[in-house]
């Protein structure tokens, strides 16, 4: 004879415990959307009362050379009150990355909404050596003379 414990479990037990496995899975993707949107409400908010901030960037104070992500904040902020040509003109490295950022949350959320354990921004060693390239050469031709354009204003 069969006892509880050895009683196969039933189809609304599986069900709950799948529900419950993706709402672990999708605690992460939530989290990392409250933060930015979280940030962006202070930015915006911060903004509208006059007040910055956003710190002078250390490489820049130190050198005087704008570094790959001077002017990425704004430019960020820029983007998320919709005016993509002021983005551009603070940054335009940042610009670029944030449509692929938000594509890479989209396919990581997606994902542990149908119950896998991917993971974030899980790149190659290849893809982030040509990252930081890009970033170097972005970085150079910013501050040659004659391309002041790809400088933040300010």
């Amino acid at each position: 004879m069969e006892g509880p414990r050895d009683a196969a479990p039933d189809a609304a037990t599986d069900a709950a415990a799948g529900r419950h496995r993706r709402v672990q899975l999708l605690a992460q993707p939530a989290a990392v959307a409250a933060a930015g949107l979280g940030g962006l409400t202070a930015l915006a908010w911060l903004d509208q009362a006059g007040l910055s901030v956003i710190p002078a960037c250390p490489f820049f104070t130190i050198t005087g050379l704008w570094c790959p992500l001077c002017g990425g904040t704004r430019a960020v902020e820029a983007l998320a009150a919709g005016d993509v040509g002021a983005a551009l003109g603070l940054n335009l490295l940042v610009v670029l990355a944030v449509p692929l950022v938000l594509a890479e949350w989209v396919r990581w959320t997606t994902g542990r909404a149908r119950g896998r354990r991917t993971s974030f921004m899980n790149v190659s060693s290849r893809t982030i050596a040509v990252v930081a390239g890009l970033a170097v050469v972005y970085m150079v031709v910013r501050n040659l003379p004659g391309m002041e354009m790809l400088a933040p204003p300010g």
